[in-house]
């Protein structure tokens, strides 16, 4: 399947292991394979959320790792972002989103968040929702996502709910 995005990305789906991925050029974005892809991921995570933004580390990990699809982002093989999504009563949660910080403002976000919206559509979510940071909800508003609710504080930093229909 073929989709269309902004400044003249290609983004060519395949089916890798029977599961959902892309690749553009030298990156690739999947659900995670194996105990060593989750181990990467979880590093990036402790950079950017335990020690980029001080999040305590019993709240970054916690009980949805388990049972959350995680998906792993590469460049030059390299893995350099993530994310977590949950489904919960027809509803998608991302969550989780990383991306290491030498690999943003250069379009990979949206790349991410691409992949992310069409996962879940693929799974056929009636609704996909995030709990943003407030700094950063602007990004997710050009991916099509409106806010919700009231500001609310989570690990100490500030949060609005979002969703995409």
């Amino acid at each position: 399947m073929l989709l269309k995005i902004k400044k003249c990305w290609k983004l060519i789906w395949g089916n890798e292991m029977g599961k959902s991925s892309f690749k553009i050029k030298n990156m690739k974005i999947r659900l995670a394979k194996n105990k060593k892809e989750l181990e990467d991921i979880f590093r990036i995570r402790e950079i950017v959320f335990i020690k980029g933004q001080r999040v305590p580390r019993k709240r970054e990990r916690d009980e949805f790792d388990k049972s959350a699809k995680h998906v792993i982002v590469f460049y030059n093989k390299k893995p350099i972002g993530c994310a977590r999504v949950r489904f919960v009563h027809k509803k998608a949660k991302l969550e989780r989103i990383a991306l290491l910080k030498e690999y943003r403002n250069k379009g990979l976000g949206k790349m991410i968040m691409d992949y992310l919206i069409n996962y879940c559509r693929k799974k056929k979510s009636k609704e996909i929702v995030l709990n943003s940071q407030y700094y950063i909800k602007d990004f997710y508003r050009k991916c099509g996502f409106k806010t919700r609710g009231k500001i609310f504080m989570d690990a100490g930093i500030k949060h609005i709910e979002m969703y995409l229909k």
